[in-house]
């Protein structure tokens, strides 16, 4: 079978969409959304994020980011902490109670990762960088 671009991206968003809806399934079952899932999953990190990081990094509109964060500040959940040099930048970071509802959450989809992750027999570095640099490809103007 001899494979050309498009067969080859037509299997690559075919895949690609099965992943997705695999954590679109799993925002639902949570009762989340896959939005909140994702800003939590990248808050989770133990790193400091802004906004403009979470919508830059998972594709995310900056409004909606911002919703998110109002409602995880509302709860308790996240603090804004203010950047040293700038005047409206703040990193997010999740509380107590917002990393407790972040680890409750993600748990079992961590686990699932793990599980993935250790049954590829593949280099997963590769894998990322291939990704990227297919990712990047197509977003470069031609």
């Amino acid at each position: 079978w001899i494979m050309d671009a498009r067969a080859f991206f037509y299997e690559f968003g075919r895949v690609l969409y099965h992943i997705d809806a695999y954590y679109g399934e799993f925002a639902k079952n949570s009762g989340v959304s896959p939005a909140l899932l994702w800003v939590l999953y990248a808050l989770n990190d133990e790193k400091s994020h802004t906004q403009i990081e979470i919508s830059n990094d998972w594709n995310l509109p900056k409004t909606t980011v911002n919703t998110i964060v109002k409602e995880l500040q509302q709860k308790a959940y996240v603090e804004l902490v203010a950047i040293k040099g700038k005047r409206r930048e703040m990193t997010i970071e999740l509380t107590v109670s917002g990393k407790k509802y972040a680890d409750d959450l993600l748990s079992k989809l961590y686990e699932k990762e793990n599980d993935v992750y250790h049954d590829l027999q593949l280099d997963k570095y590769e894998i990322i960088t291939l990704l990227e640099k297919i990712a990047l490809k197509l977003k470069e103007d031609k």
